[in-house]
């Protein structure tokens, strides 16, 4: 399912009337915040394997949520997960590289 079919599928399920665009970045903010979250117990627990791994489980949880509210707000701007992905992908490696334009 892309971008566009995703955004319209939840917003026919809510009746017709999408999420606002804020809504849907304010719970890509508490995906990212608690993803951060897991990653400082991944920090702070390094040396315990089984800790690690537990919390690398939570992490992908909030990955795959942070991924669907990205593709949601794609699709409310009218562009692809994918078109970003490429884009930013590029612009990472520029950066990376010293050659950003800005």
């Amino acid at each position: 399912m892309n971008s566009a079919d995703f955004h319209k599928a939840l917003t026919d399920f809510k009746g017709g009337t999408p999420e606002p665009l804020y809504e849907t970045t304010a719970v890509l903010s508490y995906e990212v915040g608690k993803m951060m979250e897991q990653a400082m117990y991944m920090y702070w627990h390094h040396d315990d394997s089984k800790e690690c791994s537990v919390r690398v489980g939570f992490f992908k949880s909030e990955l795959m949520d942070a991924i669907a509210q990205c593709d949601l707000i794609c699709g409310a701007l009218g562009v692809t997960l994918e078109e970003m992905r490429e884009l930013g992908q590029e612009k990472a490696m520029e950066r990376f590289v010293g050659e950003e334009q800005k």
